[in-house]
Protein backbone atom coordinates (compact mmCIF):
# COMPACT_ATOMS: atom_id res chain seq x y z
CA UNK A 1 0.00 0.00 0.00
CA UNK A 2 0.91 3.67 -0.53
CA UNK A 3 -0.08 5.52 2.80
CA UNK A 4 -0.10 8.92 4.29
CA UNK A 5 -1.88 10.81 6.65
CA UNK A 6 -4.60 12.97 5.09
CA UNK A 7 -3.67 16.70 5.40
CA UNK A 8 -6.61 19.68 5.88
CA UNK A 9 -7.39 21.81 3.11
CA UNK A 10 -6.78 25.62 3.55
CA UNK A 11 -9.05 28.53 1.74
CA UNK A 12 -11.47 27.06 -0.31
CA UNK A 13 -10.28 23.48 -1.87
CA UNK A 14 -13.25 22.85 -3.86
CA UNK A 15 -12.88 26.19 -6.02
CA UNK A 16 -9.20 25.36 -6.50
CA UNK A 17 -6.92 24.48 -9.37
CA UNK A 18 -4.19 22.44 -9.37
CA UNK A 19 -2.41 25.36 -10.67
CA UNK A 20 -3.70 27.67 -7.98
CA UNK A 21 -2.54 24.67 -5.63
CA UNK A 22 0.90 24.75 -7.31
CA UNK A 23 1.19 28.90 -6.82
CA UNK A 24 0.35 28.64 -3.14
CA UNK A 25 2.17 25.61 -2.65
CA UNK A 26 5.60 27.65 -4.56
CA UNK A 27 6.82 25.14 -6.69
CA UNK A 28 10.61 24.10 -6.21
CA UNK A 29 12.27 20.98 -7.07
CA UNK A 30 12.43 19.35 -3.40
CA UNK A 31 8.58 19.07 -4.21
CA UNK A 32 9.06 17.60 -7.67
CA UNK A 33 9.28 14.51 -6.52
CA UNK A 34 11.41 11.37 -8.35
CA UNK A 35 13.92 8.37 -8.13
CA UNK A 36 14.43 7.73 -11.47
CA UNK A 37 18.72 9.12 -12.13
CA UNK A 38 17.38 10.82 -15.62
CA UNK A 39 14.86 13.26 -13.96
CA UNK A 40 17.17 13.49 -11.10
CA UNK A 41 20.07 15.04 -13.50
CA UNK A 42 16.99 17.55 -15.17
CA UNK A 43 16.60 18.66 -11.57
CA UNK A 44 20.40 19.22 -10.73
CA UNK A 45 20.85 20.81 -13.65
CA UNK A 46 17.69 23.42 -13.28
CA UNK A 47 19.04 23.81 -9.99
CA UNK A 48 22.14 24.79 -11.21
CA UNK A 49 20.82 27.76 -13.81
CA UNK A 50 18.01 29.11 -11.78
CA UNK A 51 20.50 31.81 -10.04
CA UNK A 52 21.56 32.89 -12.88
CA UNK A 53 19.84 35.25 -15.52
CA UNK A 54 20.14 32.72 -18.32
CA UNK A 55 17.47 31.39 -21.22
CA UNK A 56 16.42 27.91 -20.59
CA UNK A 57 14.87 25.53 -23.08
CA UNK A 58 13.04 22.82 -21.62
CA UNK A 59 12.36 20.09 -24.31
CA UNK A 60 10.59 16.89 -23.40
CA UNK A 61 6.52 15.35 -24.71
CA UNK A 62 3.65 16.96 -23.81
CA UNK A 63 2.39 16.41 -20.16
CA UNK A 64 5.86 15.83 -18.73
CA UNK A 65 5.94 19.15 -16.30
CA UNK A 66 7.39 21.81 -18.31
CA UNK A 67 5.40 24.38 -16.89
CA UNK A 68 6.12 23.30 -13.48
CA UNK A 69 9.89 22.79 -13.82
CA UNK A 70 10.05 26.49 -15.60
CA UNK A 71 7.65 27.36 -12.20
CA UNK A 72 10.73 25.81 -10.01
CA UNK A 73 13.39 27.78 -11.76
CA UNK A 74 11.37 30.52 -11.25
CA UNK A 75 10.62 30.14 -7.84
CA UNK A 76 14.19 29.66 -6.68
CA UNK A 77 15.55 32.48 -8.45
CA UNK A 78 16.82 35.85 -7.55
CA UNK A 79 13.20 36.48 -9.54
CA UNK A 80 10.99 34.96 -7.05
CA UNK A 81 9.26 37.40 -6.35
CA UNK A 82 8.25 38.81 -9.23
CA UNK A 83 5.82 37.90 -11.74
CA UNK A 84 5.49 34.77 -13.75
CA UNK A 85 4.03 34.92 -16.86
CA UNK A 86 3.34 31.77 -18.96
CA UNK A 87 2.02 31.87 -23.13
CA UNK A 88 1.48 28.79 -24.95
CA UNK A 89 2.65 29.99 -28.39
CA UNK A 90 0.62 27.30 -29.75
CA UNK A 91 -2.83 29.01 -29.35
CA UNK A 92 -2.17 32.51 -30.49
CA UNK A 93 -2.92 32.85 -34.13
CA UNK A 94 0.05 34.52 -36.30
CA UNK A 95 -2.22 37.66 -36.63
CA UNK A 96 -2.59 38.07 -33.08
CA UNK A 97 0.67 36.95 -32.28
CA UNK A 98 2.68 40.35 -31.57
CA UNK A 99 -0.09 41.94 -29.74
CA UNK A 100 0.00 39.03 -27.29
CA UNK A 101 3.65 39.24 -26.89
CA UNK A 102 4.23 42.98 -27.29
CA UNK A 103 0.57 44.96 -26.78
CA UNK A 104 -0.82 47.45 -28.48
CA UNK A 105 -1.67 51.03 -28.72
CA UNK A 106 -5.53 51.92 -28.32
CA UNK A 107 -6.65 52.45 -31.58
CA UNK A 108 -3.85 50.45 -33.29
CA UNK A 109 -6.82 48.12 -35.00
CA UNK A 110 -10.08 48.22 -34.97
CA UNK A 111 -11.32 46.28 -31.49
CA UNK A 112 -8.47 48.27 -29.98
CA UNK A 113 -10.33 50.40 -27.81
CA UNK A 114 -7.48 50.65 -25.04
CA UNK A 115 -4.15 50.61 -24.44
CA UNK A 116 -2.87 47.07 -23.26
CA UNK A 117 0.39 45.32 -22.09
CA UNK A 118 1.96 42.36 -23.70
CA UNK A 119 3.32 39.35 -22.30
CA UNK A 120 6.78 40.81 -22.27
CA UNK A 121 5.44 43.95 -20.26
CA UNK A 122 3.41 41.90 -17.83
CA UNK A 123 6.49 39.98 -17.26
CA UNK A 124 8.69 43.15 -15.93
CA UNK A 125 11.03 42.32 -13.27
CA UNK A 126 10.15 38.40 -13.13
CA UNK A 127 10.14 35.11 -15.51
CA UNK A 128 8.19 34.80 -19.14
CA UNK A 129 7.61 31.27 -19.98
CA UNK A 130 6.89 30.83 -23.56
CA UNK A 131 5.50 27.59 -23.43
CA UNK A 132 5.31 25.01 -27.42
CA UNK A 133 7.61 27.47 -28.71
CA UNK A 134 8.55 25.33 -31.54
CA UNK A 135 5.43 25.77 -32.46
CA UNK A 136 5.63 29.07 -33.57
CA UNK A 137 5.61 30.28 -37.14
CA UNK A 138 8.29 31.76 -39.21
CA UNK A 139 6.93 34.70 -39.49
CA UNK A 140 6.20 35.09 -35.29
CA UNK A 141 9.91 33.84 -34.76
CA UNK A 142 10.76 37.01 -36.71
CA UNK A 143 8.91 39.24 -34.68
CA UNK A 144 10.38 37.64 -31.42
CA UNK A 145 14.09 37.38 -31.96
CA UNK A 146 14.98 41.22 -31.20
CA UNK A 147 12.73 41.07 -27.90
CA UNK A 148 14.25 37.81 -26.77
CA UNK A 149 17.77 39.12 -27.36
CA UNK A 150 17.49 42.51 -26.54
CA UNK A 151 14.77 42.77 -24.38
CA UNK A 152 13.13 45.80 -26.18
CA UNK A 153 10.22 45.96 -27.92
CA UNK A 154 7.61 48.72 -29.36
CA UNK A 155 3.51 47.49 -28.94
CA UNK A 156 1.85 47.23 -32.15
CA UNK A 157 0.30 50.96 -32.93
CA UNK A 158 3.39 52.56 -30.74
CA UNK A 159 6.60 54.28 -31.54
CA UNK A 160 8.09 53.87 -28.10
CA UNK A 161 10.45 51.50 -27.47
CA UNK A 162 9.87 49.87 -24.37
CA UNK A 163 12.52 47.72 -22.09
CA UNK A 164 11.59 45.24 -20.58
CA UNK A 165 13.79 43.47 -17.38
CA UNK A 166 12.77 39.93 -17.88
CA UNK A 167 14.25 36.09 -17.82
CA UNK A 168 12.87 33.93 -20.60
CA UNK A 169 12.47 30.25 -20.65
CA UNK A 170 11.11 28.01 -23.57
CA UNK A 171 9.29 24.73 -24.22
CA UNK A 172 8.59 22.35 -26.86
CA UNK A 173 7.83 19.08 -27.34
CA UNK A 174 8.68 18.94 -31.06
CA UNK A 175 12.47 17.87 -32.35
CA UNK A 176 13.78 21.17 -32.46
CA UNK A 177 17.28 20.06 -33.71
CA UNK A 178 15.66 19.07 -36.96
CA UNK A 179 13.50 21.73 -37.03
CA UNK A 180 16.95 24.09 -37.30
CA UNK A 181 18.13 21.92 -39.16
CA UNK A 182 15.05 21.79 -41.80
CA UNK A 183 14.85 25.66 -41.26
CA UNK A 184 11.38 25.53 -40.22
CA UNK A 185 13.06 27.07 -36.50
CA UNK A 186 14.91 30.20 -36.84
CA UNK A 187 18.89 29.02 -35.83
CA UNK A 188 19.62 32.41 -34.48
CA UNK A 189 16.45 32.44 -32.63
CA UNK A 190 17.37 29.07 -31.17
CA UNK A 191 21.08 29.70 -29.92
CA UNK A 192 19.63 32.46 -28.39
CA UNK A 193 17.00 30.45 -26.34
CA UNK A 194 19.44 27.46 -25.56
CA UNK A 195 21.83 28.66 -23.15
CA UNK A 196 20.94 25.80 -20.81
CA UNK A 197 19.10 22.93 -22.30
CA UNK A 198 17.02 20.35 -20.21
CA UNK A 199 14.99 17.39 -21.83
CA UNK A 200 12.52 15.90 -19.71
CA UNK A 201 12.32 12.03 -19.58
CA UNK A 202 8.65 10.85 -20.74
CA UNK A 203 6.67 8.57 -17.67
CA UNK A 204 7.48 5.43 -19.55
CA UNK A 205 10.73 5.33 -18.76
CA UNK A 206 10.61 6.49 -15.01
CA UNK A 207 7.74 4.44 -13.62
CA UNK A 208 9.69 4.01 -10.75
CA UNK A 209 8.35 7.68 -9.65
CA UNK A 210 4.74 6.41 -10.65
CA UNK A 211 4.21 5.81 -6.21
CA UNK A 212 5.65 9.09 -5.77
CA UNK A 213 3.38 10.76 -7.95
CA UNK A 214 -0.20 9.06 -7.15
CA UNK A 215 0.51 10.07 -3.72
CA UNK A 216 0.97 13.79 -4.31
CA UNK A 217 -2.02 13.89 -6.93
CA UNK A 218 -4.31 11.87 -4.36
CA UNK A 219 -2.97 14.39 -1.51
CA UNK A 220 -4.17 17.27 -4.39
CA UNK A 221 -7.46 16.37 -5.04
CA UNK A 222 -8.51 15.13 -1.46
CA UNK A 223 -7.79 19.01 -1.24
CA UNK A 224 -9.75 20.27 -3.96
CA UNK A 225 -12.63 17.64 -3.95
CA UNK A 226 -12.54 17.60 -0.37
CA UNK A 227 -12.10 13.71 -0.37
CA UNK A 228 -10.73 11.67 2.32
CA UNK A 229 -8.98 9.01 0.38
CA UNK A 230 -5.96 7.46 2.12
CA UNK A 231 -3.88 4.85 0.10
CA UNK A 232 -3.77 3.12 -2.80
CA UNK A 233 -4.17 -0.35 -3.03
CA UNK A 234 -1.43 -2.37 -4.71
CA UNK A 235 -3.77 -4.00 -7.70
CA UNK A 236 -4.85 -0.67 -8.45
CA UNK A 237 -0.81 0.48 -8.43
CA UNK A 238 0.25 -2.12 -10.31
CA UNK A 239 -2.39 -1.22 -13.15
CA UNK A 240 -0.90 2.04 -12.84
CA UNK A 241 2.56 0.89 -13.25
CA UNK A 242 2.10 -1.46 -16.45
CA UNK A 243 -0.02 1.59 -18.43
CA UNK A 244 2.47 2.98 -21.21
CA UNK A 245 1.69 6.91 -20.28
CA UNK A 246 1.46 8.57 -24.05
CA UNK A 247 -0.34 11.36 -21.81
CA UNK A 248 2.55 11.21 -19.62
CA UNK A 249 2.65 12.58 -16.05
CA UNK A 250 -0.90 15.28 -16.98
CA UNK A 251 -2.63 11.39 -18.08
CA UNK A 252 -1.69 10.24 -14.84
CA UNK A 253 -2.78 13.21 -12.71
CA UNK A 254 -6.29 13.02 -14.73
CA UNK A 255 -6.74 9.66 -13.85
CA UNK A 256 -5.95 10.04 -10.35
CA UNK A 257 -8.33 12.24 -10.07
CA UNK A 258 -11.33 10.85 -11.57
CA UNK A 259 -10.15 7.88 -9.16
CA UNK A 260 -10.62 9.82 -6.09
CA UNK A 261 -13.53 11.58 -6.81
CA UNK A 262 -15.14 7.93 -7.63
CA UNK A 263 -13.83 6.68 -4.57
CA UNK A 264 -16.22 6.13 -1.65
CA UNK A 265 -13.95 4.36 0.84
CA UNK A 266 -10.21 4.89 1.99
CA UNK A 267 -8.55 3.30 -0.40
CA UNK A 268 -8.38 3.57 -4.28
CA UNK A 269 -9.30 0.46 -6.07
CA UNK A 270 -9.02 -0.91 -9.64
CA UNK A 271 -12.18 -0.66 -11.00
CA UNK A 272 -11.92 2.99 -10.10
CA UNK A 273 -9.01 3.26 -12.28
CA UNK A 274 -9.68 4.34 -15.86
CA UNK A 275 -8.01 4.49 -18.45
CA UNK A 276 -8.77 5.37 -22.22
CA UNK A 277 -8.77 2.26 -23.96
CA UNK A 278 -8.79 -0.35 -20.64
CA UNK A 279 -11.85 -1.08 -19.23
CA UNK A 280 -12.26 -1.33 -15.54
CA UNK A 281 -11.99 -4.75 -14.24
CA UNK A 282 -15.19 -6.45 -13.49
CA UNK A 283 -16.43 -7.00 -9.68
CA UNK A 284 -16.58 -10.94 -8.85
CA UNK A 285 -19.38 -12.00 -8.61
CA UNK A 286 -20.53 -13.95 -5.24
CA UNK A 287 -21.46 -18.12 -5.92
CA UNK A 288 -24.43 -19.18 -6.88
CA UNK A 289 -25.86 -21.83 -4.66
CA UNK A 290 -28.62 -24.71 -6.71
CA UNK A 291 -30.36 -26.59 -4.56
CA UNK A 292 -30.06 -30.00 -6.32
CA UNK A 293 -33.45 -32.20 -6.51
CA UNK A 294 -33.67 -34.93 -4.12
CA UNK A 295 -33.24 -37.48 -6.94
CA UNK A 296 -30.87 -35.99 -8.55
CA UNK A 297 -27.21 -37.71 -8.71
CA UNK A 298 -24.77 -35.54 -7.00
CA UNK A 299 -21.89 -38.13 -6.98
CA UNK A 300 -18.55 -37.03 -8.61
CA UNK A 301 -18.86 -39.58 -11.09
CA UNK A 302 -22.03 -38.74 -12.61
CA UNK A 303 -20.45 -34.82 -12.57
CA UNK A 304 -17.39 -36.21 -14.66
CA UNK A 305 -19.50 -38.48 -16.78
CA UNK A 306 -21.65 -35.35 -17.94
CA UNK A 307 -18.60 -33.29 -18.42
CA UNK A 308 -16.37 -35.60 -20.29
CA UNK A 309 -19.90 -36.26 -22.97
CA UNK A 310 -19.88 -32.22 -23.10
CA UNK A 311 -16.57 -31.85 -24.10
CA UNK A 312 -16.60 -34.86 -26.70
CA UNK A 313 -19.91 -33.16 -27.88
CA UNK A 314 -17.95 -29.80 -28.48
CA UNK A 315 -15.12 -31.70 -30.50
CA UNK A 316 -17.43 -33.65 -32.77
CA UNK A 317 -16.01 -36.80 -31.20
CA UNK A 318 -12.34 -35.92 -31.30
CA UNK A 319 -10.80 -37.62 -28.62
CA UNK A 320 -7.70 -35.85 -29.85
CA UNK A 321 -8.62 -32.57 -29.29
CA UNK A 322 -11.09 -33.50 -25.66
CA UNK A 323 -7.04 -35.35 -24.30
CA UNK A 324 -6.00 -32.01 -24.63
CA UNK A 325 -8.67 -29.51 -23.36
CA UNK A 326 -9.42 -32.49 -20.44
CA UNK A 327 -5.54 -33.17 -19.98
CA UNK A 328 -5.69 -36.62 -19.74
CA UNK A 329 -4.06 -39.34 -21.69
CA UNK A 330 -5.75 -41.07 -24.88
CA UNK A 331 -5.88 -44.85 -22.24
CA UNK A 332 -7.61 -42.62 -19.51
CA UNK A 333 -10.21 -41.12 -21.75
CA UNK A 334 -10.94 -44.22 -23.50
CA UNK A 335 -11.36 -46.18 -20.01
CA UNK A 336 -13.51 -43.56 -18.74
CA UNK A 337 -16.21 -43.93 -22.13
CA UNK A 338 -16.21 -47.32 -21.08
CA UNK A 339 -16.85 -47.17 -17.36
CA UNK A 340 -19.69 -44.59 -18.05
CA UNK A 341 -21.27 -46.13 -21.39
CA UNK A 342 -20.21 -42.44 -22.72
CA UNK A 343 -22.11 -41.60 -25.78
CA UNK A 344 -20.61 -39.06 -28.10
CA UNK A 345 -20.91 -38.45 -32.06
CA UNK A 346 -19.44 -40.64 -34.15
CA UNK A 347 -19.60 -43.66 -32.09
CA UNK A 348 -21.99 -46.24 -32.77
CA UNK A 349 -24.30 -48.42 -30.19
CA UNK A 350 -22.81 -51.96 -32.06
CA UNK A 351 -19.48 -50.87 -30.91
CA UNK A 352 -20.36 -50.55 -27.25
CA UNK A 353 -18.49 -52.73 -25.09
CA UNK A 354 -19.86 -53.52 -21.50
CA UNK A 355 -18.57 -51.76 -18.45
CA UNK A 356 -14.94 -53.21 -17.04
CA UNK A 357 -14.18 -52.23 -13.52
CA UNK A 358 -11.87 -49.33 -12.73
CA UNK A 359 -8.69 -50.72 -11.45
CA UNK A 360 -7.76 -49.60 -7.71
Amino acid sequence: MVRWPPRAASGNPSAMSISEIYQLQKVSFKNIPTRNPDMKRCLDAAAAAAPHDMTVLILGENGTGKNLLAQAIHNSSPRAMGPYIALNCSAIADTLIESELFGHERGSFTSADRDRKGKFELANGGTLFLDEVGDLSPAAQAKMLRAVEYKQFERVGGEKTIKANIRIIAATNQDIFTQVETGTFRRDLFYRLKEVIIELPPLHSRKEDIPLLVEKFIEESNKKYNRTVLEISDEALEVLIKYHWPGNIRELRSVIKSAVVKEQGPALLPERIQIAGRRPPPRKAPPIFVEAEEEEDLSLAAYEKKHIGMVLGRTSGNKRKACQILKISRPTLDRKIELYGIEYPGRSSQRRRKKKPVPP
